[in-house]
């Protein structure tokens, strides 16, 4: 029977597996670069080492103090820093604020007990005969 259904509905079911692995993707994808950003800042400087020294770095008109483009990745390290604190500072803003409900809230039971029984009933039978139930004896 679930193989029926499974079969009538491919699509869909096809089509929720779909939306989870793109979810988890995008998730971790998210997670990685929140952890691991100034170390992606750094293998895109040493990877671009070449261009950023010759088109970004502001030092690019003076070869002789070997900046070599350090002076951006200086740049993209506070700003991603600028980053962090200022997701901080907005998780530190939040306030809790307590007031005081006077309101009065009347508990009223959901149902009564009128009456209790507690006659006790036993089905089991009063006159046992002693010779039919004993203990098995033991054989000698």
């Amino acid at each position: 029977m679930i193989l029926i259904i499974v079969a009538s509905q491919p699509d869909r079911y096809i089509c929720n597996i779909l939306m989870r692995y793109i979810f988890v993707i995008i998730t971790l994808t998210g997670l990685l670069l929140q952890t691991f950003g100034k170390g992606l800042i750094l293998a895109e400087y040493m990877l671009n080492k070449e261009y950023i020294s010759r088109v970004l770095c502001v030092n690019r008109a003076q070869p002789e103090t070997g900046c070599n483009g350090q002076c951006h990745l200086m740049k993209q390290m506070e700003k991603e820093t600028k980053n962090e604190q200022n997701g901080n500072a907005v998780k530190d803003k939040y306030e809790v604020v307590i007031a005081p409900i006077h309101a009065q809230f009347a508990l009223q039971p959901y149902f009564t007990v009128t009456a209790i029984n507690t006659a006790y009933s036993s089905d089991l039978p009063r006159n046992l005969n002693a010779a039919i139930f004993h203990p098995p004896r033991a054989r000698a």
